[in-house]
């Protein structure tokens, strides 16, 4: 069913608003402003949603043109106040019953009966739902038109050119003004051309056989719906992106709330009609007992027999039955209705769910995708980490063979180092995700068993080696690169980890002493 929507509002300077600048964001079109000191370019050429927009004048000025850069730059030309109204806008909801075409007419003669009603020039666009807008929660069938009316009239030169006169248009005059004119106010004006838009659009759905619109508020219909809040061009944007407002949420709740109000108010005109048809069948029914007047006779009437009022008894009897039986259709048919709209909300209901399940399954595939490339830049990342050389830099390898069993498990533990201190550095990127930190966590995790299991088989090897000399460089390398090391990853390894890696430390920092003592002694120290 088509919604009445018709309001109007003013473009001002006073609130920082451009006629040049409406008229090229309603219209998608790039229009410059000629004004020396404050020229601009508005380019709007990209947006989306704009089926047309189209410059309509009044029926006599109909042979003239103007195009809406000149339009708009004249209109601001006129206006000399900073605090003046450059524009008159008019927002209507296009009824979308009615075809691309049907709309985009009955905006037309909608904004020409405007033009003519004020002889000003409308500027006339038509939007669309966009598929972005759509799925971002806007109504597929938010159809409207934006009409721009200039505020002052419009009128040809001798040349035929058109302009704009100093004469400011009836609908921009003050309620003053306008009594001294003969004219109602304002507020008077703007509820006659809401019902103006509901004749000419009541005029165009009636011919195609759908349902009318209604000027009045519902509560004048005595329909108890709850209006919307106003949301704003802030709370419309987070909604627009998918970011739920407070506002937002208020308005779908009353939204529920008015669909309930609205299909019982739908019930009660279903059961109005039935009880007016019960009433006319009555009316029907009752004009078989009429009885014509008849002049009075001049003869005696004869009785009433048994067989005529057994006769009109089973007329009676067949009209009750008649009746009886239209009531018993008409419940079956209420109950059928109501059973109809049950199944109608339960197979919503269904299709919502199956949307909602739908589109909780594309999340997770579109998670579970974004997760599988994650891993695979990592598992690509720690790849290139374990194909980098070690570096010699470190003195405690130089004086090491890295062949010997020993010299291998220093060889490890440097290069698990590298890895993890490569490790800490990518957590830190910003360009590192979630789940990759998580990843590298756990690589992080295992890289630390594998530093202090090849420390223990260090020192275990050390202490296996006969030759003193070499058993104290052993000793000295394992401590020195121990020492550097350990405070570095202390404070990232787990609590357990923590706990093996100073056990580790304390045992190397024994064998050290041991070693250093017994040489001490050796020497008769």
């Amino acid at each position: 069913m088509a919604i009445f929507m018709a309001s109007t509002k003013s473009i001002s300077r006073a609130k920082g608003q451009s006629a040049i600048a409406a008229a090229a964001y309603r219209a998608g079109d790039k229009l410059l402003d000629e004004d020396k000191d404050h020229g601009k370019l508005h380019d709007y050429q990209k947006r989306s949603g704009v089926l047309s927009a189209d410059i309509i004048l009044p029926t006599a000025l109909a042979d003239g043109e103007i195009g809406r850069a000149e339009l708009w730059n004249m209109a601001e030309r006129n206006e000399t106040r900073k605090n003046s109204r450059v524009a008159r806008e008019w927002l209507i909801a296009l009824p979308h019953e009615l075809s691309e075409q049907d709309r985009k007419d009955l905006a037309h003669d909608f904004a020409r009966t405007l033009a003519d009603r004020y002889q000003v020039i409308a500027d006339c666009a038509i939007h669309v739902p966009t598929d972005k807008e759509i799925e971002r929660g806007a109504s597929p069938l938010n159809f409207h038109a934006h009409i721009l009316l200039t505020t002052r009239t419009a009128t040809t030169d001798d040349d035929g050119k058109i302009y704009l006169t100093k004469d400011k248009a009836d609908s921009e005059i003050s309620d003053d003004d306008r009594r001294k004119k003969g004219l109602s106010r304002m507020s008077h004006e703007v509820k006659a051309v809401r019902e103006l838009w509901e004749h000419t659009a009541n005029k165009v759905l009636e011919a195609k056989g759908h349902n009318l619109i209604d000027s009045r508020s519902y509560k004048s219909q005595g329909i108890d719906l709850v209006p919307q809040l106003k949301m704003g061009k802030d709370a419309t944007h987070m909604e627009r992106k998918g970011i739920p407002t407070e506002k937002g949420q208020f308005n779908r709740e009353i939204i529920q709330s008015n669909e309930l109000v609205w299909n019982k108010h739908l019930d009660d005109n279903q059961k109005t009609n039935a009880k007016a048809d019960r009433t006319i069948a009555d009316l029907h029914e009752s004009k078989l007992f009429i009885v014509p007047t008849a002049p009075k006779p001049d003869f005696k009437p004869r009785k009433v027999t048994k067989e005529s009022i057994d006769s009109t008894n089973d007329a009676v009897n067949k009209l009750k039955t008649i009746r009886l039986n239209r009531e018993k259709a008409q419940q079956a048919e209420q109950e059928r209705l109501k059973q109809q709209r049950i199944a109608a909300i339960a197979q919503k209901k269904q299709e919502q769910a199956e949307q909602e399940k739908l589109e909780r399954q594309q999340r997770r595939e579109q998670r579970l995708e974004r997760i599988a490339m994650e891993t695979g830049e990592f598992n690509h990342y720690y790849q290139q980490l374990e194909q980098q050389p070690i570096g010699v830099d470190r003195s405690h390898l130089q004086k090491i063979d890295p062949n010997s069993e020993f010299g291998k498990h220093l060889v490890a533990i440097v290069a698990t180092d590298n890895l993890m201190q490569a490790l800490t550095r990518y957590q830190d990127e910003p360009s590192t995700t979630k789940h990759q930190r998580e990843l590298a966590e756990l690589k992080y995790e295992r890289l630390g068993n594998d530093l202090i299991s090849h420390s223990q088989s260090a020192l275990d090897s050390s202490k296996n080696t006969r030759h003193s000399v070499t058993q104290k460089e052993y000793t000295a390398a394992l401590k020195g690169i121990f020492d550097d090391m350990v405070p570095e990853h202390k404070q990232n390894l787990s609590q357990t980890q923590q706990e093996r890696l100073q056990s580790v430390s304390a045992a190397i920092n024994d064998h050290s002493y041991d070693i250093n003592r017994s040489r001490g002694m050796t020497l008769g120290f």
